[in-house]
């Protein structure tokens, strides 16, 4: 690919917004089963896969039970 080309998107990458990096501990054996499974999925980043697999998280979570419990943990 010639250096002006645009690279192709990444799997698990759907667009190159903002973005903030995060960063974090696992346990050796964990990481390396992130990775296995990653890999299996036909990722090549754990990145890309660990990034897909919070946003599908989050997708399918009810963050308004959540945001509930953060105001009645809230004094006042």
């Amino acid at each position: 690919m010639a250096a002006d080309e645009a690279s192709p998107a990444r799997r698990g990458r759907k667009s190159r917004g903002a973005r903030r990096v995060i960063g974090f501990r696992l346990a050796v054996d964990k990481a390396d089963l992130a990775r296995e499974v990653a890999t299996a999925e036909g990722f090549e980043h754990l990145s890309d896969w660990v990034s897909q697999t919070v946003t599908e998280y989050i997708d399918n979570t009810d963050l308004g039970k959540a945001h509930l419990l953060k105001a009645a943990q809230m004094p006042g």
